[in-house]
C-alpha cells in the first residue's frame, strides 16, 4: 500500500479576520453575560414575590402612626416592685466563697407545638440567656431553664426557680459525627423550645449557635434535652435537667448562598458602618403534619442582595414618588451614616421547612424582607390565631436606615398577618407593621427590650401576653396586646407580673408612655 504524503498548510489568520473574530468574541460574551444578568433577574424578581417589604415608606410612616394614636405606645408603670431581679437567678461562686447574680436577658417560654405555652408535669418553663453577674454577649453566653409550679397559683418574680444551664458543656450531647460549626460553639443565643408531645419528659431546643471569635458568624442549632423530678419519682419535688441524656445537638442551617446570606459573603462587605450579619434566633413552628423553621438571617443574591442594589428597586422604598425623592435625599450626602446603613441593609425574616428529624427540607423563600430599610430584625415568632397566621419580630432604632433621632433613640415591635395560610403572603399589621413602640432611655432602671409576643394557655377577648427582658438582668413585667385582624393594639392601663405567661395573674397600674424623643 502506497502511502499518500501531505503537507501541511500553516494556517493564517489575517490581521482584518483577527478583528472580525475578535468582535465576535466580545459580541457572544457581551451576549452571555446579558442573558445571565436577564437571568439574575428573573430569578430575583420571583424570589420576592409574595414577599412583605418593610419599606423605607413604612419607616418614616412610625411618628406620624404615633401621633394619632397610642395603640402601638408601651405602657409605663411606677411600681418598684417591678424593678426586681429573680430572686432564685443565683451561683455559688467558689472563688470567693459568695452567692452572685445570674443575669438573664433574651427569654422564650417552652411552648406546645401549636405556639401555646406548654405545661409540662405541672411546671411554666422558660428558657433565657444568661451569664454569671452580668450581660456578656461574646463569649460565655449559656441558656438557663427557669419553672414555675403551676399549682402555686402565683406569678410574681419569686415564683420562678432558676434551674442552672440547660447545657453542662459545650455541644452536650453530640452524636460524635463531624459538624464543625459546633465544633467552634463560643455562646448560646436565642432561639425556642417546644414540648413535642403531652406527657414527654424531653424538649426539643433550637438556638443559636454564636460562633463569635472577631467575627459574626452564627449558625441554627436544634438539641433534645431531658428534664427529670428531682428525686427521681415525683414531679411535685421540682425539676432537674438530666445532662447525660441530652441527644441530636447538630447544626441545622448556615445559609445557602443564594436565598440568605452566609457569613463568608457577609465578611466581604466593607464600609463606614459595619454590616450586621444574622444567622440566629430559631422559632420553630408546627403546621398540621409539617414542621418550620423561622429564623432572622439576611437576603442574598437570588433574593435581593445588599449594595448598590438597594437603590435601583424603588419597592424597597414603598412607592415610585416616595423613591425619587427620598434616593435623592439619600445621595446627595453619600458620606452619612444614613447613606452607608441604607447600601447595606438586607435583614430578612426567613423559612425554612424541615424534616421530622429537624434537618432541612427545603429552603424557603423569605416571610419579610428589608432591603435599604434596616440591616436587624430579631427574634421573628409565628404563631396561627383564628385562621390566620401572625408574625412578629422587634428591633433597635439604631439598627434602622435613617439618621432621624426620633427613629434611632426607640425600641419597636412590628407585625405582620397571612389570611392564606402559614406560606401566604404576609400583610403589615396597622398599615405599616408597627405594633409596639418603647421610649425609654437604656439607662431608665425600666428599660425594656426583646419583645415576644406569647399565646397564652388561654386567649381571652383576643389577648396575648408580651414578654421582654428589664435592663438586661431580669424578666421585664409582661404587657398585654390584643390582636384582631389586621389591627392590634397594646393595653396601657396596666402590666402584669414580671416574666408572666398568663392573663390571669396579678395586675398593676399603668399608664401610656410618653411619645417624645430622648436621648439614649
Amino acid at each position: 500500500m502506497q502511502h499518500r504524503h501531505t503537507t501541511k498548510k500553516k494556517f493564517h489568520l489575517s490581521k482584518r479576520n483577527f478583528w472580525i473574530l475578535f468582535v465576535l468574541f466580545l459580541l457572544i460574551a457581551a451576549a452571555a453575560g446579558f442573558g445571565y444578568q436577564h437571568r439574575h433577574r428573573i430569578r430575583v424578581a420571583y424570589n420576592q414575590l409574595g414577599v412583605a417589604k418593610f419599606t423605607r415608606a413604612d419607616m418614616t410612616s412610625v411618628q406620624s402612626s404615633m401621633t394619632k394614636s397610642n395603640n402601638q405606645r408601651s405602657p409605663q408603670f411606677t411600681e418598684n416592685k417591678l424593678l426586681s431581679d429573680v430572686p432564685s437567678s443565683r451561683y455559688y461562686d467558689t472563688k470567693t466563697g459568695q452567692w452572685d447574680k445570674v443575669a438573664v436577658w433574651d427569654s422564650w417560654p417552652v411552648t406546645k407545638p401549636d405556639g401555646t405555652v406548654a405545661n409540662f408535669h405541672g411546671y411554666r418553663l422558660v428558657m433565657g440567656l444568661t451569664s454569671k453577674g452580668q450581660r456578656v454577649d461574646v463569649n460565655g453566653v449559656k441558656i438557663g431553664l427557669y419553672a414555675q409550679k403551676i399549682s402555686d397559683n402565683e406569678s410574681d418574680i419569686s415564683s420562678w426557680q432558676y434551674l442552672g444551664d440547660v447545657f453542662e458543656t459545650s455541644g452536650e450531647g453530640h452524636s460524635g459525627k463531624k459538624d464543625e460549626y459546633l465544633d467552634m460553639l463560643k455562646s448560646e443565643w436565642s432561639g425556642s423550645t417546644t414540648m413535642m408531645h403531652e406527657n414527654d419528659t424531653t424538649l426539643r431546643v433550637f438556638y443559636t449557635n454564636a460562633i463569635v471569635n472577631g467575627n459574626q458568624a452564627q449558625a441554627l442549632t436544634t438539641a433534645k434535652v431531658q428534664l427529670d423530678p428531682a428525686d427521681g419519682f415525683d414531679w411535685n419535688s421540682g425539676l432537674t435537667i438530666n445532662h447525660e441524656k441530652a441527644s441530636d445537638h447538630k447544626t441545622v442551617f448556615v445559609g445557602d448562598g443564594k436565598i440568605y446570606e452566609t457569613y463568608d459573603q457577609a465578611a466581604k462587605n466593607k464600609g463606614k458602618v459595619e454590616d450586621s450579619f444574622a444567622m440566629r434566633d430559631p422559632h420553630f413552628v408546627v403546621d398540621g403534619d409539617k414542621y418550620y423553621l423561622t429564623f432572622e438571617g439576611n437576603t442574598a443574591r437570588d433574593s435581593g442582595e445588599q449594595g448598590a442594589a438597594n437603590f435601583k428597586n424603588y419597592s424597597y422604598f414603598g412607592n415610585y414618588s416616595f423613591y425619587k425623592k427620598d434616593l435623592n435625599r439619600i445621595k446627595s450626602n453619600v458620606n452619612s451614616n444614613e447613606y452607608d446603613r441604607a447600601y447595606q441593609a438586607n435583614a430578612a425574616l426567613g423559612k425554612l421547612e424541615l424534616n421530622k428529624d429537624f434537618t432541612v427540607k427545603k429552603v424557603m423563600k423569605p416571610m419579610v424582607t428589608a432591603n435599604a430599610t434596616l440591616d436587624i430584625m430579631e427574634r421573628p415568632n409565628l404563631f396561627e390565631y383564628k385562621g390566620k397566621w401572625y408574625l412578629f419580630t422587634c428591633f433597635t432604632g439604631k439598627s434602622l436606615s435613617t439618621n432621624d433621632p426620633y427613629l434611632i433613640n426607640k425600641n419597636y415591635m412590628f407585625g405582620y398577618v397571612s389570611d392564606n395560610g402559614i406560606n401566604g403572603t404576609y400583610k403589615p399589621l396597622n398599615g405599616n407593621g408597627l405594633v409596639l413602640q418603647g421610649n425609654l432611655a437604656e439607662s431608665d432602671p425600666a428599660y425594656s427590650y426583646a419583645y415576644l409576643v406569647v399565646r397564652p394557655e388561654k386567649v381571652v377577648n383576643d389577648q396575648f401576653v408580651v414578654t421582654a427582658f428589664q435592663q438586661s438582668h431580669t424578666f421585664a413585667p409582661s404587657y398585654i396586646m390584643q390582636i384582631k385582624g389586621h389591627k392590634t393594639k397594646m393595653i396601657t392601663n396596666k402590666v402584669l407580673d414580671q416574666g408572666a405567661l398568663n392573663l390571669d395573674g396579678k395586675t398593676y397600674k399603668a399608664t401610656a408612655q410618653d411619645d417624645t424623643p430622648t436621648n439614649k
